[in-house]
């Protein structure tokens, strides 16, 4: 049986996967770019909304990054997709979102069950959300 600083070890050799959605590659580029860099992460991205859940459901991903606008019809239907289906309801979901109002302008936390980063994003908010998630907080 492995001790707990083993078992910590263990884990972050094994890299964690992560599904990037977005309709901007530019931005997946930029958050991918940032990801692979920290060296614990194996990424996949997806720029349609429409085969994003098959390529989350064989990915089988640790994390999926989503960034859909809240208005969007077809980010809404993702959404409540991957919550639902039975491979993907506990995979947590980190939102990359576009909200818009100053009172909701924040750099991060919880809206509708999901952890989110308000725009603009910055890079080293998101690495650190991205840990903390898949390896918890110190």
């Amino acid at each position: 049986m492995l001790g707990n600083s083993e078992t910590k070890t263990t884990a972050m050799k094994t890299p964690k996967k992560i599904l990037l959605i977005d309709h901007e590659p530019g931005v997946t580029r930029l958050v991918r770019q940032a990801l692979e860099k920290a060296g614990k992460y194996l990424i996949q991205e997806e720029h349609d909304d429409r085969s994003a859940l098959q390529a989350a459901r064989s990915f089988q991903p640790d994390l999926i990054l989503l960034d859909t606008t809240a208005s969007s019809p077809d980010g809404q239907v993702l959404e409540r997709q991957i919550q639902t289906d039975a491979l993907l309801r506990d995979t947590p979901l980190l939102r990359l979102s576009s909200l818009k109002s100053e009172s909701q302008m924040v750099s991060g936390g919880i809206l509708s069950g999901y952890s989110f980063f308000a725009a603009p994003i910055r890079i080293e908010e998101v690495l650190r959300g991205v840990e903390d998630l898949l390896f918890g907080k110190d």
